[in-house]
């Protein structure tokens, strides 16, 4: 394995972290608004499942910067044990950083899924709530 594998790979890694942390940021700020004065039953229902989907970013954001500890620790393996096997240290490091990334993508697409879901029944309860 080349040792510059791994780390061509960061700067993706990167982009996936700064956006996962622009939505971590844009979530919270919805939920302190929501919380800022006391809520309706309704408010605060969409509340929790909004912190649950802040708990799923952060998940996924955890998991991107350990991939990318992986990614780098590969490449840094790569330089010292500079061995070509499928099944070397380097290689397994890059291995668990490319597992950590497909999860962390699962949860990301999770958590696209059920915001458009929170959107879609605040949008149906419009109508009907008080202003």
């Amino acid at each position: 394995m080349n040792w510059y594998l791994p780390i061509t790979i960061i700067p993706g890694l990167g982009m996936l972290i700064l956006s996962t942390t622009s939505q971590m940021m844009t979530l919270s700020s919805e939920i302190g608004g929501l919380l800022s004065n006391k809520c309706s039953l309704y408010q605060h229902k969409v509340s929790e499942r909004k912190i649950k989907q802040l708990g799923l970013l952060t998940r996924a954001s955890a998991l991107l910067y350990l991939a990318t500890g992986f990614y780098v620790l590969s490449g840094i393996l790569a330089v010292i044990f500079e061995t070509e096997a499928i099944f070397s240290v380097p290689s397994i490091a890059l291995y668990i950083g490319t597992v950590l990334v497909f999860v962390a993508i699962s949860l990301l697409i999770l958590y696209a899924f059920k915001a458009v879901k929170i959107r879609k029944d605040q949008f149906e309860s419009n109508h009907t709530l008080e202003h």
